[in-house]
C-alpha cells in the first residue's frame, strides 16, 4: 500500500506532530490530512480508514510507519 499519497500522508502527519510539540499552528496540516484521507480511502486498508475517519492520527501514523517498514 505504499503509494505517493500514503507517503505524503505519513509526512504530513509527522509534520503535524512536530508542529504540535513546537506549539505551532497545524491548520494547514489538518486540511491536507483531510484531503489525503479522501484520496487514499478507496484503496486504503480498513484499519487505516478507521483511524483517519476517527481522527486517531497517532494510530494512523503508527500504521503507516509499520506498513512502510514491512515493505522495505
Amino acid at each position: 500500500m505504499v503509494t505517493d499519497t500514503a507517503l505524503e500522508l505519513k509526512q504530513t502527519l509527522s509534520t503535524m506532530f512536530r508542529r504540535i510539540e513546537a506549539g505551532e499552528d497545524i491548520t494547514h496540516q489538518l486540511l491536507r490530512i483531510d484531503t489525503l484521507a479522501r484520496e487514499i480511502s478507496p484503496t486504503a486498508p480498513t484499519m487505516l480508514k478507521h483511524y483517519l475517519e476517527r481522527r486517531s492520527y497517532t494510530k494512523a501514523l503508527a500504521f503507516l510507519e509499520h506498513e512502510m517498514a514491512s515493505t522495505t
